[in-house]
C-alpha cells in the first residue's frame, strides 16, 4: 500500500486508539517522561523514530498499542499529536546544522521517470518571495534550501535591494498556483508555511557585476523557528571531510525547484531535472572562450540539450543522494542566455568550499 507519511501515520494512529486528551498537555520540545519513566522530549510521532519503529511494525499488538496511547504529551500544530520521545535528541539551534539522523530525508509519493515532483518531495526547497519596489507587486523569483531550524541557503545574485525587497519565505510548497491544499489521488499534503525574513547574510566578497559571479552564496535566517513535518525538513550539507571531498564529476546529481528566477518563464509546481557533473577544467575552459573566469568555489553540471537549471531555480540546490541522505553540493548560480545549450554546463556554487563560511554566519 502506497501512503504519503502523514497518511500512514494517520492510519496507524487510528488503528492503535489515539484519543487526543490529556491530563496534562505539554508543548512541542517539552521535557516529558515516557511510560517506562524514561526522559525525552514532546515531539511529532514523525521525529520519534523508535515509536514510529513500532507503530509501522505492529499497531495491533496491544502491549505496543498500550504503550503508544500511554506515550501521548500533547498536540501541535495543526492537531498533529505528539509522543513522549525517551533519549529525543536536543531542540535543534539555529548556529548548529542538523545531523543525519534528521536531515536529507525524502521518503514522500514521487512520479518516477517525470519531471514533475511528487508531493513532499524535496521537502527542503524554500521560495523566495518579492516586492518590487517600483511599483509594490510581488511574486516568487528565487529559491533555496532549508539547512536549519532558522536558516535558507540561496545564492547572492537572489538580492537585488535597488530593485527587490526579499519579504517571505515559504516551505512545504508544491503548486504555487494553487491556493488550496496540493492532493493527488493518493491524499492531500499540508499547506505550505510562509516565515519572515529577519536577516539576510551575503558573501562578503561577492561582487553583483562580476561576470565571473564568484562566491554567490548567502543565508536568510527567518524570523522564527521552523517546526519540522513530513513536508518541510532540512538538507544536510557536506560537513564531514568523506563528504567535503567526494568525488563528483561524472555523476548524475539532482537539480530542483519552481524555475523561478529573475528573467526565466516559471513552472507553477515544483521541477527536477537529473544532471551529470562535468570535469572542471574543461567547463572552465569553455567559460574561459567567453572571458568568464571561473575557480574551485564553483563546479559545472549539464551541458546535454533542453537539460539545464531552467527547470530549476536561482538559489536552488544541486543535490546527491548518499544512503538515505540527500546532500547539497551545489547552488544554481549562472549559466548561458540560452537554457539547455549542448556542450555549456550551468554553475553552481560549490558548497562544500563554504561549509566554514556557512557555520561561521550561523547564529
Amino acid at each position: 500500500m502506497i501512503l504519503f507519511r502523514g497518511m500512514v501515520i494517520l492510519v496507524a494512529l487510528a488503528l492503535v486508539g489515539f484519543q487526543v486528551q490529556f491530563s496534562s498537555a505539554l508543548g512541542l520540545n517539552e521535557p516529558c517522561v515516557n511510560p517506562k519513566q524514561q526522559p525525552g522530549r514532546c515531539v511529532s510521532l514523525a521525529e520519534c523514530p523508535s515509536l514510529a519503529a513500532i507503530l509501522k511494525k505492529n499497531s495491533t499488538d496491544a502491549a505496543n498499542r498500550t504503550f503508544l496511547q500511554k506515550s501521548q504529551c500533547g498536540v501541535g500544530s495543526k492537531g498533529k499529536i505528539l509522543v513522549c520521545c525517551a533519549g529525543a535528541a536536543p531542540i535543534p539551534a539555529s548556529n548548529i546544522l542538523p545531523g543525519t539522523e534528521e536531515c536529507g530525508l525524502d521518503l514522500a509519493d514521487r512520479i518516477v521517470g517525470g519531471q514533475e515532483t511528487g508531493i513532499g518531495e524535496f521537502p527542503w526547497l524554500a521560495l523566495l518571495q518579492y516586492r518590487k519596489l517600483a511599483d509594490g507587486t510581488t511574486g516568487y523569483h528565487c529559491g533555496g534550501t532549508l539547512i536549519n531550524v532558522r536558516y535558507v541557503l540561496t545564492a547572492a545574485h537572489c538580492f537585488l535591494p535597488e530593485l527587490f525587497e526579499v519579504t517571505t519565505v515559504r516551505l512545504g510548497e508544491h503548486d504555487i498556483d494553487n491556493h488550496g491544499q496540493d492532493c493527488n489521488k493518493l491524499g492531500c499534503a499540508e499547506d505550505p508555511e510562509d516565515y519572515g525574513v529577519e536577516k539576510i547574510k551575503i558573501h562578503e566578497k561577492y561582487q553583483p557585476n562580476s561576470i565571473n559571479n564568484l562566491h554567490d552564496i548567502a543565508l536568510i535566517r527567518v524570523n522564527r523557528d521552523v517546526e519540522y513535518t513530513d513536508y518541510i525538513q532540512p538538507i544536510c550539507l557536506p560537513v564531514s571531510s568523506a563528504a567535503k571531498n567526494l568525488g563528483l564529476t561524472g555523476k548524475k546529481l539532482t537539480a530542483a525547484g519552481w524555475g523561478r528566477t529573475e528573467t526565466n518563464n516559471p513552472s507553477s509546481v515544483k521541477l527536477k531535472v537529473k544532471l551529470e557533473v562535468e570535469n572542471s577544467d574543461d567547463c572552465f575552459a569553455i567559460y574561459a572562450t567567453q572571458n568568464v573566469i571561473l575557480k574551485d568555489t564553483q563546479l559545472c553540471a549539464g551541458g546535454l540539450a533542453g537539460k539545464d537549471t531552467c527547470s530549476g531555480d536561482s538559489g536552488g540546490p544541486l543535490m546527491q543522494k548518499t544512503g538515505v541522505n540527500y546532500f547539497q553540493y551545489g547552488i544554481v548560480s549562472f549559466g548561458p542566455n540560452k537554457c539547455g545549450l549542448a556542450g555549456v554546463p550551468g554553475v553552481y556554487t560549490n558548497v562544500p568550499k563554504y561549509i566554514d563560511w556557512i557555520q561561521k554566519n550561523l547564529e
